[in-house]
């Protein structure tokens, strides 16, 4: 793994333009030095369907899409090819949404609605149609990309990535054990009307976060809130190896009813992961509740308007609120890694 640093706060022709000739990824290399071999476990149902989606996402692309879509497992450049930043600020690779047509991208929405929940492929709904209420050539929900790093296998590690602007899916799957990390959320603007509705698209996790703030005691306040001011956006794209130091109030200190408070925080976020690998990332969490912070950056009081950081041993999770547009409560970078695993670094890195 890179060096930790510390902190306290169905074109066949575009798909060939857009596959591995293209220009590397403008982030550093998340270098993974792979394993000689892997002792894949057997896989479950869940993983199984996953692998069954992808393959057959992969069969309706021409063989120069194909090509295009899927690299080396070992290619730590297209690994680290994300960021919240709109198409043409990064040379993204892989399958643009645009080139495909109407079966590629219905087989890529069950490959996708196998890996997520129902909650979070609705939240790739409303980010899309957040994207294309922006308008401009730069600004498209064709702008999102699909890629693969190793082939969809169930007795070999492999990646399936999907991203653009402000969403970046990274989904590493290794026998019956799937991890998220990282992942991008977030999108502007947050609030749009969709289908007649009107809609925040991150209210329920930052509505718990002001829940759970608004709960602590004057001492626990004087502990979570860090700054008056909101702080920058820290594990986002690039940042694979680094690592946050904890800060605010520790869920050892916080009452029952507010450690469930803090699960409800984690679980808007993390429900946006298939109900199998949910139950699991969720129980890891949950084991280490006693040593997890929450901490507060910016204002109280309007939801979306400051960050927040909740660290513990199996995730960071960050909502970093924007100044871009004039709102902070219109703009966010949302960002979930998982320490100990990020890109599946528990099973597939060297010793």
């Amino acid at each position: 793994m890179s060096m930790a640093k510390s902190f306290c706060l169905g074109l066949a022709a575009c798909i060939v333009l857009a596959g591995p000739a293209a220009s590397q990824s403008a982030n550093p290399a998340a270098i993974i030095p792979l394993k000689p071999q892997f002792g894949v476990p057997e896989a479950d149902g869940q993983s199984r369907a996953i692998v069954a989606a992808a393959q057959a996402f992969l069969a309706t692309l021409p063989p120069a899409g194909r090509s295009a879509a899927v690299f080396p497992l070992s290619d730590d450049d297209q690994r680290a090819n994300w960021s919240n930043l709109p198409d043409g600020a990064i040379a993204r690779r892989g399958i643009r949404r645009g080139d495909m047509d109407r079966s590629q991208l219905a087989a890529l929405d069950r490959l996708l609605a196998s890996v997520l929940s129902d909650r979070g492929m609705r939240n790739i709904r409303w980010q899309l149609a957040a994207e294309d209420s922006l308008g401009g050539r730069r600004f498209s929900s064709d702008l999102y990309y699909v890629s693969f790093l190793g082939e969809p296998s169930e007795t070999a590690p492999w990646m399936l990535q999907f991203g653009g602007h402000h969403l970046a899916l990274n989904v590493t799957v290794f026998g019956p054990e799937v991890t998220f990390s990282p992942m991008l959320t977030g999108g502007q603007p947050l609030h749009l009307r969709i289908d007649g509705d009107q809609v925040f698209i991150t209210a329920e996790e930052t509505g718990a976060a002001q829940t759970l703030l608004d709960s602590l005691d004057p001492q626990q306040r004087k502990a979570a809130i860090r700054s008056g001011r909101v702080a920058p956006l820290l594990l986002g794209p690039g940042a694979f190896g680094t690592r946050v130091a904890p800060e605010g109030v520790k869920g050892s200190t916080m009452t029952p009813a507010q450690r469930e408070l803090l699960v409800a925080v984690i679980e808007a976020r993390l429900g946006f992961m298939n109900e199998d690998d949910f139950a699991e990332a969720m129980a890891e969490v949950r084991a280490g509740l006693d040593k997890t912070w929450f901490g507060w950056w910016g204002p109280q009081g309007r939801l979306g308007t400051a960050y927040f950081r909740i660290t513990g041993p199996r995730l960071v999770m960050e909502y970093a609120p924007q100044r871009l547009g004039g709102d902070y409560a219109d703009h966010a970078h949302s960002m979930y890694r998982d320490p100990q695993n990020d890109y599946g670094t528990a099973w597939i890195e060297a010793d």
